[in-house]
């Protein structure tokens, strides 16, 4: 039986589909529903014949047409199209562009599992023509919907090692889930990268996806990095970039003021899904035999947080916080030039004394909170 989620991104799709002159750009990392909610919109407003999958010879020759006629006569007629896989076209973002100045009617989606060739060939050429979203994988809150809140908390251990892919939530047993999430490690994350020939050597990409999941929660330094993988830090740099534009991490940077004692840090790396962080770094343990519970804890947290901020269109940047021999805020979120410092613990145990410098030196930021596996639904729900 196929569950549908109901995504809390939909509405916001929703409210600018019809904009004339305007396409939505949808993107995320792969198999996180982009494909299953374009199908939804589209079923939604009559067009569910409006579908290209770009990874069809016919649509892309259509498409690499560069022509508007061409275009129109084979996608028009259609409330919604979708464009699926848009990235997948050379030079996508100039025929779209075509194609939206000459039907300003249309209302056209085009998905992405990458950022970094839609970003090149989308967003330029479509500068002040798009809107673009992000599709995460299940969120708490979507997850609540559909199961209720008691579920949700009763099956957090199991988030927090499969993570939130929608396959892996309908998954029935563990195995099945761990198989997914391996095929996702080994195949789909990959899949963008090599075609593209952006990726010269799978085994370092790997040493250096296995090693960011083991410093989750800490700072990366990449020249260490380097030498662990047998590199040079400039191609660790460029491979951590690409798996950026994948989606597959994000990263924190220092919080960082001109006082004397601050210190600009190296950055922090997360994982979008904690099911990615679990294959990648090699295991899926019970929770209560994992050496890394409050790296897994903090990732976990931070990824939803930037689900909830987006669902709730809040403005804020991110950063976490250190200063030299004084202490560490794991989390800082500034919005309306108002600092919010967090700290994340799998137990209720409190934060480290050090932690409370940050609200000595900002004494006009909130107070730090200290976020554990009992309150954490006001954080990210």
């Amino acid at each position: 039986m196929t569950i549908e989620f109901q995504r809390e991104i939909l509405p916001l799709i929703k409210q600018r589909l019809f904009e004339p002159g305007k396409i939505i750009i949808l993107y995320g990392p792969r198999q996180v529903g982009k494909t299953t909610l374009s199908k939804q919109i589209l079923h939604e407003y009559d067009s569910d014949n409006g579908y290209f999958n770009c990874e069809t010879q016919i649509v892309e020759s259509t498409l690499q047409s560069k022509d508007p006629t061409t275009m129109f006569r084979t996608f028009g007629g259609h409330k919604v199209i979708v464009f699926d896989e848009a990235q997948t076209i050379l030079n996508i973002g100039k025929a779209l562009k075509l194609l939206i100045d000459t039907y300003p009617e249309m209302s056209i989606i085009a998905t992405g599992s990458s950022s970094f060739d839609l970003a090149n060939k989308i967003a330029e050429p479509l500068t002040g023509r798009h809107w673009s979203y992000f599709l995460f994988p299940i969120s708490f809150n979507e997850l609540i919907q559909l199961r209720g809140n008691r579920e949700v908390f009763e099956s957090l251990n199991q988030v927090m090692i499969y993570g939130s892919y929608p396959e892996v939530l309908t998954t029935r047993t563990s195995l099945d889930a761990q198989l997914l999430l391996n095929e996702l490690a080994t195949d789909y994350a990959y899949r963008d990268l090599f075609k593209y020939k952006v990726i010269q050597n799978l085994q370092v990409l790997t040493d250096i996806l296995r090693a960011l999941s083991l410093q989750v929660g800490n700072e990366v330094s990449l020249n260490e990095l380097a030498r662990l993988v047998g590199v040079d830090k400039k191609t660790v740099s460029s491979y951590i970039n690409l798996l950026e534009q994948a989606f597959i991490i994000f990263h924190l940077s220092p919080y960082n003021t001109n006082q004397r004692k601050e210190i600009k840090r190296p950055k922090k790396y997360y994982f979008y899904d904690n099911g990615m962080m679990s294959a990648f770094g090699g295991g899926f343990s019970e929770v209560d035999n994992r050496l890394n519970i409050g790296a897994q804890w903090e990732n976990l947290m931070i990824a939803e947080r930037k689900k909830y901020n987006q669902r709730k269109q809040n403005i804020c940047a991110n950063y976490f916080w250190r200063l030299q021999n004084s202490g560490e805020v794991d989390y800082v979120e500034i919005s309306n030039q108002i600092l919010h410092p967090y700290e994340f613990k799998w137990n209720k145990d409190k934060a480290k004394r050090s932690s409370y410098n940050f609200n000595k030196l900002y004494p006009n930021a909130e107070p730090l909170q200290i976020i554990n596996n009992h309150n954490f639904f006001d954080f990210v729900i």
